[in-house]
């Protein structure tokens, strides 16, 4: 019974554990190029729109080689306050804003790990509201890249922004 239970933790492990796969074909819409590290790299901004971002998703900590700890997850209402009181123009991206960060060439972590390491392969929240319900909002899914409506009281991560200054 030791065995096979030490057998199903390693196949459990070896699921889970991070790999990011990238398509040679498709040419990159977030290549190292487009970014630029600031604020002792622990903030970056995108050249090609101008906006600034947290490299590390909240709740992780830039350790001067990568995003350490675990992210923390939020409900809609509970991301945007915390967002709020983060301060210095701090705020939840709307979901193009979101959607500009997702690497197309790649999944399982549909984003540039260079800059935006140790993302989580899960739902992050957009302060768009979703149109058809009242109930949702936007999220986009960085494992795969995909953007759908997440219920607003449902968990999920976040990764702020704010504007050029």
């Amino acid at each position: 019974m030791r065995k096979l239970t030490l057998a199903t933790l390693m196949a459990l492990t070896a699921t889970l554990s991070h790999a990011q796969t990238c398509n040679p074909n498709i040419v990159r819409e977030a290549p190292d190029s487009r970014y630029q590290l600031l604020n002792s790299d622990t903030e970056v901004k995108d050249t090609q729109t101008g906006l600034i971002w947290q490299r590390c998703s909240l709740g992780q900590t830039w350790s001067g080689t990568s995003c350490t700890g675990t992210a923390a997850t939020y409900n809609w209402a509970n991301a945007l306050q915390t967002a709020k009181n983060m301060g210095n123009n701090w705020r939840v991206p709307n979901i193009k804003e979101l959607d500009s960060l997702v690497e197309e060439a790649c999944y399982n972590s549909a984003i540039n790990e260079t800059y935006f390491p140790n993302t989580v392969n899960s739902y992050y929240w957009s302060s768009s509201p979703y149109a058809y319900g009242s109930h949702n909002a936007w999220v986009v899914y960085f494992y795969n890249g995909g953007d759908s409506a997440y219920y607003k009281n449902y968990s999920g991560h976040v990764r702020l922004v704010r504007s050029s200054q």
